[in-house]
């Protein structure tokens, strides 16, 4: 049964409404203690620069701003986080009847004469039984079931020599046919629904299948169905094309040849294949909009934009990540910060300690 909305839950507008914790009903001496006990800073990862205080994380309830570390409006890109896009996408195909997520992606696109080898046609070797579902993953875990073993193109050409247990995974699973070559090896390597291994070369596969089920920018689909139904204009945010990032040998400074495996078709009938692996680039206050949509379960000013069954969080490998909850209706918003980790999910218990509420949101002011 879906959880009733609370009658003191609103909506931003252009603007968030920023209310003091008290009118957010919280404890306001427990709050400041559990302020004091954090250590919100900018985040690093793979030589990304964010020094300057570029970086921002914000936390919400009912749809008011309630506190802010950081740069709230940094924009940057957000690594897997664009991941939770993805499953809206699906669920908004599956609502256009574009797609059953249970059947095989071939009988919708095979890739043929498009993708760079035969072996990667979705007609051909196990991926004849891949279906959308197996590559998006469950809902309550992260890992994917469509066989495609690779996250890191430098990772996978070093080989397993040298390396066992915890320093081999998640890089080379055992499970998977090895050449060194990371732009070849980019296929289902088993059987659909038989192994789990978080993949973003199974996004990247994803996203191209999605751009033809569409026959659209992904971009525009999520503009014109979503984002800018919840306030977020299209000069505001970007998504990083495939291209680009497989272009980009120094994508993370430090970790040379990341997703140099992402392999064409780079456009499917003129329209540009978005990184189904994520790189969204947007800032916290928009990625918080986001977040209130999961603590809403997809409501948004009394209409259903998303089924909750496509709704929910992730987190980047750069400390960046959205999560909403539906108890307490609070959302967070990260971007390249450490110091505050919370589920990156669509949760169902506080992303604060439970103690810190006292009561609901009371605005005592005009908005």
């Amino acid at each position: 049964m879906e959880r009733e909305i609370p009658d003191w839950v609103t909506w931003p507008r252009a603007e968030w409404i920023e209310i003091t914790p008290a009118e957010a009903g919280l404890d306001v001496e427990k709050f400041e203690r559990f302020l004091a006990g954090l250590d919100v800073k900018g985040a690093s990862f793979g030589g990304e620069d964010h020094t300057g205080n570029k970086w921002g994380t914000v936390l919400t309830r009912g749809g008011y701003l309630v506190h802010a570390w950081g740069d709230r409006h940094y924009r940057f890109q957000t690594a897997s986080m664009g991941k939770a896009f993805m499953w809206v996408l699906i669920g908004f195909a599956v609502e256009e009847g574009l797609l059953d997520p249970d059947e095989p992606i071939h009988r919708t696109w095979t890739g043929e004469g498009e993708l760079s080898h035969p072996h990667k046609y979705l007609n051909h070797g196990h991926h004849r039984t891949l279906t959308w579902r197996h590559l998006i993953g469950s809902k309550d875990r992260s890992a994917h079931q469509g066989g495609f073993p690779m996250e890191l193109g430098n990772e996978w050409s070093k080989g397993r020599e040298g390396r066992s247990g915890a320093e081999a995974d998640p890089w080379w699973p055992a499970w998977a046919t090895w050449t060194g070559d990371p732009f070849y090896d980019l296929y289902s390597h088993a059987k659909p629904g038989t192994v789990e291994h978080y993949s973003s070369a199974g996004f990247w596969r994803l996203g191209q299948a999605l751009t033809r089920v569409w026959d659209r920018d992904l971009k525009e689909v999520l503009d014109e169905r979503l984002f800018g139904k919840i306030g977020i204009p299209p000069q505001r945010w970007d998504w990083y094309t495939g291209k680009t990032v497989s272009k980009s040998r120094f994508f993370y400074p430090d970790i040379p040849d990341s997703y140099t495996y992402l392999d064409p078709p780079f456009e499917i009938n003129g329209h540009p294949v978005r990184s189904g692996p994520g790189w969204v680039v947007m800032s916290p206050l928009d990625i918080a909009r986001f977040g209130h949509l999961l603590a809403t379960r997809g409501q948004w000013e009394g209409e259903q934009l998303v089924d909750p069954d496509w709704l929910r969080g992730h987190s980047g490998g750069n400390r960046c990540g959205v999560s909403g909850e539906s108890t307490f209706c609070t959302a967070m918003a990260q971007v390249t910060t450490d110091g505050f980790d919370h589920p990156h999910s669509v949760a169902t218990t506080s992303l604060l300690p439970v103690e810190l509420f006292v009561g609901p949101v009371r605005v005592s002011r005009n908005g």
